[in-house]
């Protein structure tokens, strides 16, 4: 994916060819309005309410006891940038490409993953101070009642409904196959989707006690509890059950750090019956292709994004397969994901 600025016109789109226009400016003072403009709508319920029906601006403002004119001026953004469309009567409604993405009937929504984001506007305003002085936000650390978790794992379960039927496809589990443990798994869905492919399987899912006590609720609505279980303790130092026929490290990894992870994975090939296997989705930084002048905006904003909140990084398909075989795994071959770009799934068999 690129980011990139675009005039609204021809004229426009001279202008910024030309270079007569301050883009510096623009993508400074855009960028934040635009997803400030988003998470707005959806933690107010403007999108919520206009994908249910059209409805006029101040009938809007009336039924979310919303100010008037700020109501007006969020709608009037949200037509603007394409999310919502006024019809000749004047009312206003979700418009129709967006309904897969933003209405929170939709089974593909990521308006919770939207609202999450909302906490980014903190993290990014102290970008600043890592930059002079290295230290990173730890969001991590917050206490097992804080709202943030519920935000945060209730978003995160959002992109993972879009993977987890592909994943637990794609993923190729030892034949006969009864137990797997999820670290850092969160909401538990792609354990959830493991075990609704394979009847006889169950699931562990480890995580910290705040993600956890959201996990539990995500599974249990789904009627899997008796399937899908909850341990709550730090990836980074928990003891991992053994006698697993598969171990899952999912958007785990670049939250830690190039001394992390090679512990983490002796510690899961110790936790594998023979013959077991290991799988890691996550991002990955991939080796810039030659004669490409710049690199891939989205993934270089994620690597800092990453930085930022957890000290950590996206490392490399190489780093990790030469972790892969310090912890006792043969090499590990890669499944691509098409439902988000530059996410990668990695399978690595126990070689002992």
């Amino acid at each position: 994916m690129r980011l990139a600025l675009r005039g609204g016109n021809l004229l426009e789109r001279l202008a910024l060819r030309a270079n007569l226009v301050p883009g510096p400016a623009a993508e400074a003072w855009g960028g934040m309005a635009t997803s400030g403009v988003l998470v707005a709508a959806v933690r107010t319920g403007v999108v919520a309410r206009l994908a249910s029906s059209p409805a006029r601006t101040e009938d809007i403002a009336r039924d979310l006891c919303l100010a008037l004119t700020p109501t007006r001026l969020l709608v009037d953004c949200l037509i603007a940038t394409g999310h919502a469309r006024r019809a000749r009567d004047g009312s206003v409604r979700l418009a129709r490409r967006d309904r897969r993405w933003l209405d929170p009937e939709s089974e593909m929504g990521v308006a919770r993953f939207v609202n999450a984001c909302g906490d980014y506007f903190d993290w990014w305003r102290d970008l600043d101070r890592l930059i002079e002085t290295g230290a990173s936000v730890e969001q991590h650390d917050r206490g097992p009642d804080d709202p943030y978790w519920r935000r945060y794992i209730l978003g995160q379960l959002d992109l993972a409904r879009l993977t987890a039927p592909e994943v637990a496809r794609r993923l190729v589990l030892p034949d006969g196959a009864g137990s797997v443990l999820d670290v850092g798994g969160g909401h538990g869905w792609y354990s959830a989707m493991l075990c609704r492919r394979h009847p006889g399987l169950t699931a562990t899912v480890l995580d910290l006690p705040g993600s956890a006590r959201i996990g539990r609720e995500v599974v249990d609505a789904a009627g899997l509890a008796h399937r899908v279980t909850f341990v709550e303790g730090d990836a980074r130092s928990a003891d991992f059950p053994d006698g697993q026929d598969a171990v899952l490290c999912f958007n785990l990894l670049h939250h830690l750090t190039e001394t992390e992870i090679p512990a983490l994975f002796t510690r899961a090939a110790a936790a594998l019956k023979p013959g077991g296997t290991l799988a890691v989705l996550d991002a990955f930084a991939e080796p810039p292709r030659p004669g490409r002048a710049r690199g891939n905006a989205a993934a270089t904003h994620l690597a800092l994004f990453v930085r930022l909140t957890s000290g950590s990084t996206v490392h490399t398909p190489s780093d990790l397969a030469t972790w892969l075989r310090a912890a006792g795994f043969a090499a590990p071959r890669r499944v691509r994901s098409a439902r988000i770009p530059g996410l990668a799934l990695y399978q690595a068999w126990k070689s002992w």
